[in-house]
């Protein structure tokens, strides 16, 4: 039996009841949180909605924040449905539930939306909740201001707003979590066991809201797929104001423009498709919400009982971006760039990781098919932890989670902690072997795990990925084990394979087509990679120190 009507602190809401396998489970689409921040509200702190009487009818989602819709593999993999409403008009959260009736205490999964803090939304084709429902979660997935009306720092705002400005977008997640908490038990569910968790921008977002004290303890378990954030540095108030100033420019606004003026002015006058250094999209730190510069600072003050869940995907990153002038004159192919041949391939690596590299070398064997596709070898190194950290996204690498567990240990954190490697390789057509969707280019690509933690992949959804059994397999053991971590802290149950925590032994699991367990080895390798990330931790810490 559904839940039926709901009442929230602000009225009565009936949401939509599936039926066949997913009978029992209510979805409420565009439960308004806050007030439509705009007007004299445009980069305010959200403010409480107006209240109803009547029954509000649930059944359609809220508008997406303002942004400049993603055109890359974001188009055909999960907007092939189209894009949705853009306003400013966007503080509307989305409950899905299995429970009954009020009070059953069912835990609660706060989600967050990747794309920086600038793009995407809330209820994208990949995050159907009804699996997790249907296992007993109640998921809540929020919208929130990005970009320029969410993240906007100028100097007449921080004058205005008693020495702050910026993080509206942050405020917005803030106030989300004071409606779970004060509503949430009549959806069944448990104010006293939410995680929160994200997808690379929205584990920024979730990492924030349990690196801060400003959420008192409500944050128990955090998910963070693609960006631990650990060593997440933020933008101080002045940078953000020069950012903000430099933006209105670019947009033909007077940067010294009265506040009165420009919250008059229309969205799109407002609102350009500017460059990433000049478009707000960065948290700042005020002190309050975001108390210091570094995430690690946050976490390691206020997360010490918090539980985690975080990794990476094989696809992550391009290893050869760094080599696109230093090898060879011009591109052989999509595949290689300037990687033509197998000295090239070495060649590179050595001029990346140093000593290190020959002593992985030494240690193991490369892929056979090198010369055929150095692409997926290279990934291949990324993988292990090696080129994903020189260059590129330190945040993203296998063994910096590894060691977060065992840095939480030497703290004397008590929170568990969980580290995994995403490698499964989606389908794909097979008119798309050899271009720029073919497996064996893209491997396990950022956020392509969505489909199978959400378990949300069905028979044409979406039209370029013709599924297989194995994928529902894959899909039906990764759904367990995040439902798992958020009922318990502890992703292992259902008989699944075992996860081994990050601890003492450095445990991590590899989710590809099987699942597999790792621990410690102490290879030299290893040392040697264990001792480049100490040195990262303290150089990270003596720089926020400055």
């Amino acid at each position: 039996m559904a839940i039926g009507i709901v009442q929230t602190g602000c009225g009565p809401v009936k949401g939509v009841e599936f039926d066949g396998n997913y009978s029992g489970i209510t979805l409420f689409k565009g439960i308004p949180y806050a007030k439509p921040p705009v007007g004299d509200l445009r980069w305010k702190a959200p403010q409480d909605p107006e209240p109803w009487t009547e029954v509000r009818i649930c059944d359609t989602y809220g508008p997406a924040a303002v942004q400049t819709p993603l055109a890359d593999r974001h188009a055909k993999e999960y907007y092939f449905r189209g894009l949705p409403e853009f306003s400013e008009d966007c503080l509307y959260l989305n409950v899905t539930t299995g429970a009954e009736r009020a009070g059953e205490k069912r835990p609660v999964y706060i989600w967050f939306h990747g794309g920086g803090l600038t793009n995407c939304y809330a209820y994208e084709e990949q995050f159907n909740a009804q699996e997790m429902a249907k296992k007993g979660v109640i998921v809540v997935t929020v919208g929130q201001r990005l970009s320029l009306f969410g993240y906007l720092a100028l100097p007449q705002l921080t004058k205005e707003q008693d020495g702050r400005s910026g993080n509206y977008g942050f405020m917005d997640q803030i106030k989300a979590l004071d409606w779970v908490t004060e509503n949430i038990e009549a959806f069944g569910g448990d104010p006293d066991r939410i995680t929160v968790g994200g997808q690379s921008g929205g584990c920024t977002k979730a990492a924030a809201m349990a690196a801060t004290a400003v959420t008192g303890g409500r944050v128990k378990r955090v998910i963070s797929q693609s960006g631990l954030k650990m060593m997440c540095r933020f933008k101080t108030l002045a940078q953000a104001e020069e950012q903000g100033r430099n933006y209105l420019r670019y947009a033909g606004i007077d940067p010294d423009t009265p506040l009165e003026e420009l919250r008059k002015l229309d969205t799109y006058e407002l609102f350009k498709d500017a460059p990433r250094a000049l478009f707000p999209g960065d948290m700042v730190c005020d002190g309050d919400l975001v108390p210091f510069i570094t995430m690690r600072e946050g976490i390691e003050r206020y997360a010490r009982d918090v539980d985690f869940l975080s990794g990476s995907n094989w696809g992550e990153m391009d290893v050869f971006v760094a080599s696109k002038a230093k090898l060879g004159p011009e591109p052989v192919n999509d595949y290689v760039k300037v990687i033509r041949n197998e000295a090239d391939f070495h060649a590179h690596f050595r001029n990346l990781l140093g000593p290190i590299y020959d002593e992985f070398d030494g240690e193991h064997t490369l892929n056979a098919n090198l010369e055929e596709n150095p692409y997926r070898s290279a990934r291949w190194y990324a993988g292990l932890g090696l080129a994903g950290w020189v260059g590129m996204n330190f945040s993203r690498n296998v063994m910096l989670n590894r060691m977060f567990g065992m840095r939480r240990i030497e703290l004397g954190h008590t929170g568990k902690t969980y580290t995994y490697y995403w490698r499964h390789l989606e389908p794909c057509r097979p008119e798309d072997y050899g271009t720029e969707r073919d497996p064996d280019r893209l491997l396990a690509w950022h956020s392509s795990e969505l489909w199978f933690v959400f378990k949300s992949l069905r028979p044409g959804i979406p039209p370029l990925r013709p599924w297989e059994d194995l994928d529902y397999k894959v899909a039906e053991r990764m759904n367990n084990y995040w439902v798992n971590f958020i009922k318990t802290g502890d992703p292992n149950g259902n008989d699944q394979p075992f996860w081994p925590a990050s601890d003492e032994k450095y445990g991590w699991i590899e989710l590809g087509d099987e699942a597999v367990a790792h621990t410690w080895e102490g290879t030299n390798l290893e040392k040697m990679i264990k001792a480049f990330v100490i040195r990262e931790y303290n150089y990270n810490a003596k720089e926020a120190e400055l």
